[in-house]
Parts: structure tokens; C-alpha cells; sequence
């Protein structure tokens, strides 16, 4: 019963494992740990992971590499209608910081001739496709069994798309995900409505991040997340596990690195601190991966508990959860 864990500690398999800990193989206080309730670090701060960044050609996209041998859970994060991976850098930066491989693929097409919603979800099947193939790019440490989808605005809506009829991503976090097609006339076969027909065969959990600034239509142009189809249609539409999460103030481009872009200007802007939003969001990002695809369980107070009823309490959210997330 004596503790090893001592000057004279060998760090063998009969290593308690305590907190104070790290240098053993065996020992569960790491990153990875999935026994562990204490949190490695607080999830808006860097994972400690260092990273590379990369760019492939097909399926043309960013690419997040943490170092060290893996393999690392892959996240494949979808950007919104007319922006692109550069307006999400920071997202690649934080996930690989977390030692996940990050996939940021860019959609492509114009304002007047865009990639349609069935186009995007089936660019995010050749991304997992992709990573299947384990191709030279990710040098071996990619875990293709283990993947999230992540998308903001249209790329929500395909992220979701795709996860009514694909088994292979076991989580989406959607952030603002806007169900309504781009203006213009365009073929309803290829703008399915995924609220509420789809969402039932939406069986993984769900984390659904958005805002109500944007839900009704400004002066000129059409509402960037109108409230008919907005992330609360996705939640009560939702029949898997779900947490909906309302950004108090933000607007639809809150969430990007520059929320001034060119296309951003679409969208009137919000009252909150945007630099705020965004870091919140990853917050909860880091959290959700953590508690589905590591098992962790410190996550369980950023996804309904202590830590997530305090953002609420200093204004800067509201949260709900149902069918038993």
C-alpha cells in the first residue's frame, strides 16, 4: 500500500498514478486521460500541443498537424457561405493545440454560382474519405475511426446533412447553422431542408452554438440567420443529444477571427465583444470533442454544469439541453 510516488519513484506499472504524476506510460494524468475528472488545463487556453500547418490540393483544404506521433482525433471544420478557411485560423490553432488534426477544406463556387448544400456535404465525405486513405500529408496521425464535424452557418447545415445519412462522424458542433438557401432560385433536391424531416436520423450528439441578432432582416437584403431557420429550429427539431447555446448579443459573424470581413458586412453587428464569443466557442468546442471523443468527463461542467452556469451568469450565454445529453 505504500505510494511509489516519491523521490525514488521507478514509474512502473505499479505507479499509483496521483496527480502529481507525469512521467510514467501508464500514468492517466495526461491529455488523453479518460478516468480522470480534473481537466488537463482550462479548455479557452492553448492544449499545449505543438503544431504544423499545411495546405493539400484534393481535397483542397487547411490542414492542422499536432506534433508527435499520434494518432490524433480528426475534426473536419466547414466555413460559411463566401468566406474560407482563413476567416477560422484560430479554430485550426486551437484544436491541434489540443491534439486534434484539423481539416479546414475550402467549398469554392461564387455568390452567384455557389457549391450547393448537397455539394458541401458530399465535399465532407471526400474529406473523411481522404482521411481514410491515410495519405502522406498527415503522416500517420490521423485517427480515421475517431471524427467530428464542425461547420458555421451553411457549413453547420452540411456538417448536419451529412450526419443524417453517414455513420462515420461521431459528433457535430454546428455554430450559427442556417438551414434557408442563398438568395436566389436554386433547386429545392439540392438545398434538402434538414428542419425538422432530417433530424431524426441525426443520431450522434449535437452541439448547437448560435445568435438572434441576425434572425430578422435588415434594412436591405435578407437576414443572414433568419429565425425560421436559425440553430433553435435545429434544437427543437433534434431528437439525438443535443445542447443548444445562445451567444447573448453576438451576431452571425461574432464567431469568425476578423468579424469585419468583406462578406461579414452582410450582417449588422452584434453588441457583444466579439474576441469573447469567439473564445467561448471554442471553449465548449474543446470541452465537447474532450467528453466524445476522448471519454473524458471534466467536459460535464462546461456542457451543463458549474462552468457553463457561470459563462450564464456573467450575461454572456443562455443553454439548454434535451434527449438526454
Amino acid at each position: 500500500t505504500d505510494d511509489d510516488d516519491d523521490a525514488a519513484d521507478d514509474d512502473d506499472a505499479a505507479d499509483d498514478d496521483d496527480a502529481a504524476d507525469d512521467d510514467d506510460a501508464t500514468d492517466d494524468d495526461d491529455v488523453a486521460d479518460d478516468d480522470d475528472a480534473t481537466p488537463p488545463g482550462d479548455p479557452a487556453a492553448s492544449g499545449g500541443y505543438g503544431w504544423a500547418v499545411g495546405s493539400v490540393s484534393e481535397p483542397a483544404a487547411e490542414l492542422y498537424l499536432p506534433d508527435g506521433p499520434g494518432p490524433y482525433p480528426v475534426v473536419v471544420l466547414l466555413h460559411g457561405f463566401q468566406l474560407s478557411p482563413g476567416d477560422y485560423v484560430s479554430y485550426g490553432e486551437h484544436l491541434a493545440s489540443w491534439g486534434y488534426v484539423a481539416v479546414l477544406p475550402s467549398v469554392g463556387g461564387s455568390m452567384f454560382d455557389p457549391v450547393t448544400a448537397v455539394g458541401q456535404k458530399d465535399l465532407l465525405a471526400s474529406v473523411i474519405d481522404w482521411v481514410e486513405s491515410d495519405p502522406a500529408e498527415l503522416q500517420g496521425r490521423a485517427d480515421a475511426s475517431s471524427v467530428a464535424l464542425v461547420g458555421h452557418s451553411a457549413g453547420g447545415k452540411a456538417s448536419l446533412l451529412l450526419a443524417a445519412e453517414d455513420a462515420r462522424p461521431a459528433a457535430v458542433f454546428a455554430i450559427d447553422p442556417v438551414d434557408s438557401d442563398p438568395p436566389g432560385d436554386f433547386d429545392p433536391l439540392e438545398y434538402p431542408s434538414v428542419t425538422p424531416e432530417l433530424m431524426p436520423q441525426v443520431t450522434v450528439p449535437i452541439v448547437l452554438v448560435g445568435e438572434t441578432t441576425n434572425s430578422e432582416p435588415p434594412l436591405f437584403g435578407p437576414a443572414c440567420a433568419p429565425a425560421a431557420d436559425n440553430f433553435e429550429q435545429f434544437f427543437d427539431a433534434a431528437t439525438g443529444p443535443a445542447l443548444e447555446v445562445e451567444m447573448l448579443g453576438a451576431s452571425h459573424m461574432s464567431f469568425l477571427d476578423n468579424p469585419w470581413c468583406l462578406a461579414c458586412l452582410a450582417c449588422p453587428p452584434g453588441t457583444d465583444d466579439t474576441t469573447v464569443t469567439r473564445v467561448t466557442t471554442q471553449t465548449l468546442l474543446v470541452a465537447f470533442l474532450e467528453r466524445e471523443l476522448r471519454g473524458e468527463t471534466w467536459p460535464d461542467a462546461w456542457m451543463g454544469g458549474v462552468e457553463i452556469d457561470a459563462l450564464a451568469a456573467d450575461g454572456l450565454l443562455t443553454w439548454a439541453t434535451a434527449n438526454g445529453f
